[in-house]
């Protein structure tokens, strides 16, 4: 048995695709699908990231926060 984890999104159709990894023989598989929304907050320190890793992220990040905002962007949202 292998394992992995897949974030993909689920489409208006309600379907996934994701490809698996070359490892896995071709042939009859059985997959387990475990459905786990993702948070819209994002803990980074569960990810290993220093409050100064963040915060130097986010200072990279802040020149973009006008754009990111702008009317309209929200149909970025969607893709």
């Amino acid at each position: 048995m292998k394992t992995w984890t897949v974030k993909t999104v689920v489409g208006p159709d309600h379907q996934i695709a994701f490809k698996v990894p070359e490892d896995v023989p071709e042939g009859p598989v059985e997959i387990v699908v475990v459905v786990q929304p993702v948070a819209e907050s994002i803990s980074l320190k569960n990810r290993g990231w220093t409050e100064a890793q963040a915060a130097e992220t986010r200072a990279r990040l802040k020149s973009f926060e006008d754009d990111w905002n702008a009317a309209g962007m929200e149909g970025y949202d969607a893709l």
